[in-house]
């Protein structure tokens, strides 16, 4: 059951590049969309089955520096 979720989760992160673009955590037409949805619902799934996500890479940590200032020039976070 989990690979079978981490396999729609791929699918979905696919579907979300392909309609939003390559940074599509960071476009605000993402957020609440059905593909957001629907990801979300696939990780809350993940995680009752107590499944846990990997320790992120160094190009992973960086890659969410870089979404972290993209979503804060937008305004994504109080001050």
């Amino acid at each position: 059951m989990i690979n079978e979720l981490l396999e729609k989760r791929d699918v979905l992160a696919d579907i979300a590049e392909a309609m939003y673009g390559e940074n599509w955590i960071t476009e605000d037409s993402f957020w609440d969309s059905p593909t957001e949805l629907q990801m979300r619902e696939v990780e809350q799934q993940l995680f009752e089955l107590g499944w846990e996500p990997p320790m992120p890479s160094v190009d992973e940590i960086a890659m969410g520096e870089i979404i972290f200032e993209e979503m804060k020039k937008k305004g994504k976070f109080r001050k």
